[in-house]
């Protein structure tokens, strides 16, 4: 797996989550991307959305434990209107981040697992658990490839 580094501004999400874990994150997931579509609410976003392009973010944020996290499904925003559609809104901070690409058929839960396991270590970098957020990033719809974004940091080991 290739890996690119990326220096990223701090970025706002608005969406809406499910809080899941791994084991029932296909169905929790999958029910949020089936009511994100079907509900009216992909309209509600693209209303406060930065961009009107079919991009969109899977934003993951673990509970303590890491037991349990969130999975928020949206949009780059720079509103603070999103909030009246009550959607969440996620402030993501700026980072040094590991860049990973997928085919749309590469499973992502083998794809995290490679890379948070595999290939960001290989490099000589660790997870920034510190940040908190990590994310999928769609360029061209759910249905298409995808990008892995972890904030990391430079290992000291």
């Amino acid at each position: 797996m290739q890996i690119r580094f990326i220096d990223k501004a701090d970025f706002q999400i608005c969406g809406f989550s499910v809080e899941t874990s791994l084991e029932e994150s296909n169905q929790d997931v999958e029910a949020l991307y089936s009511d994100y579509f079907e509900s009216g609410k992909v309209s509600m976003i693209n209303n406060v959305a930065k961009s009107r392009t079919e991009e969109y973010y899977g934003l993951m944020w673990y509970l303590e434990g890491h037991e349990r996290y969130h999975y928020l499904l949206g949009k780059e925003t720079d509103s603070l209107s999103a909030t009246s559609i009550k959607a969440e809104l996620k402030e993501i901070p700026a980072a040094l981040y590991a860049v990973a690409s997928f085919e749309k058929d590469y499973d992502a839960v083998k794809a995290w697992t490679d890379f948070f396991f595999e290939a960001i270590p290989q490099a000589g970098y660790a997870l920034d658990y510190k940040h908190g957020f990590f994310f999928e990033y769609y360029p061209d719809g759910v249905n298409g490839s995808y990008e892995l974004w972890s904030p990391v940091v430079k290992n000291e080991e």
